[in-house]
């Protein structure tokens, strides 16, 4: 039986009893056994598992609760409250309701910056890949993160980030992002806040291309997820970046970027309008498979 079909039938883990080594001149050493879990396909958690808190009448209450995807497939999850009270759930900048969470990827959770703002630099460091959604926040919502995300791609990691005028104004001119991600930005509104209703994916791109297939044609922007007016920012990728995907005019907004040290996938638009949510997993496959292992 292959490992892929012990997995299939719900084989937990592998054993290994042991391992013995001789030699002909005599000397010989053991190894004990070793166990490897082995993830379910499908599985989640959420934490904490309760929380207690209280107000006025007539006010209103925020929980915040952390989702994290114990499978080895990408996934999503519909979210419901049960409760004596109106309960309405938000995405994590608390400002826009809704019932489903974005594509996590495998072994991935959710990291809420308006609870805890004080990511942790070895905590980013322990994830092969962070995907960062920045929603519509602005003006600069990665600026106090830029010098962690340098040394956490320095250190080997690969990086997804998007959201709508992250690059805003001088946000868009720093080292980071520049030389980092690799998009060149002259602040103005040459580049800021362009009518957009559909992104393009582009046939080189190693995300959205051909080696991919099949290569990912015209995808809509859905604007109402996140409120936002249909307005996107352009890009000039630099130093050997990769158009992803272009905007109504042909301009880029989105890129990919790959050296021996680190990888980025970078979009000028927020993940949660793009498509519908097949088109978003399908995305967030391909932007982890460029990643690679």
């Amino acid at each position: 039986m292959s490992i892929a079909d012990a997995i299939k039938n719900k084989v937990k883990s592998i054993v290994n009893d042991g391992v013995t080594v001789t030699s002909t001149q005599g000397p010989y050493t053991t190894g004990s056994p070793f166990i490897t879990p082995i993830a379910p396909p499908y599985a989640v958690s959420v934490t904490p598992a309760t929380q207690t808190d209280g107000g006025k009448v007539g006010t209103s209450v925020s929980y915040n609760v952390t989702v994290k995807n114990l499978g080895f497939n990408s996934d999503g999850y519909t979210m419901s409250a049960t409760s004596a009270w109106t309960a309405t759930l938000f995405d994590s900048t608390c400002t826009t309701a809704q019932t489903t969470t974005p594509v996590i990827a495998a072994g991935g959770s959710v990291w809420d910056l308006k609870t805890d703002a004080n990511l942790p630099q070895n905590y980013m460091k322990a994830f092969r890949t962070i995907v960062w959604f920045t929603g519509n926040s602005y003006p600069g919502p990665i600026l106090p993160y830029e010098a962690r995300l340098e040394a956490y791609l320095d250190n080997g990691g690969r990086l997804f980030l998007n959201g709508q005028d992250l690059l805003d104004q001088a946000a868009g001119t720093t080292t980071f992002v520049r030389d980092y991600l690799h998009v060149t930005w002259d602040g103005t509104e040459t580049q800021n806040d362009k009518p957009t209703t559909q992104v393009h994916g582009v046939a080189t791109s190693p995300v959205t291309g051909t080696t991919q297939p099949p290569a990912v044609g015209a995808v809509t922007l859905n604007h109402s997820v996140l409120g936002l007016p249909p307005f996107e920012d352009r890009i000039t990728p630099n130093g050997g970046a990769v158009a992803a995907f272009t905007d109504d005019t042909g301009a880029p907004d989105a890129l990919s970027f790959s050296n021996a040290t680190y990888k980025v996938v970078f979009m000028a638009f927020a993940f949660e309008e793009y498509g519908v949510a097949a088109d978003q997993s399908d995305l967030l496959k391909r932007v982890i498979s460029f990643f690679g292992p």
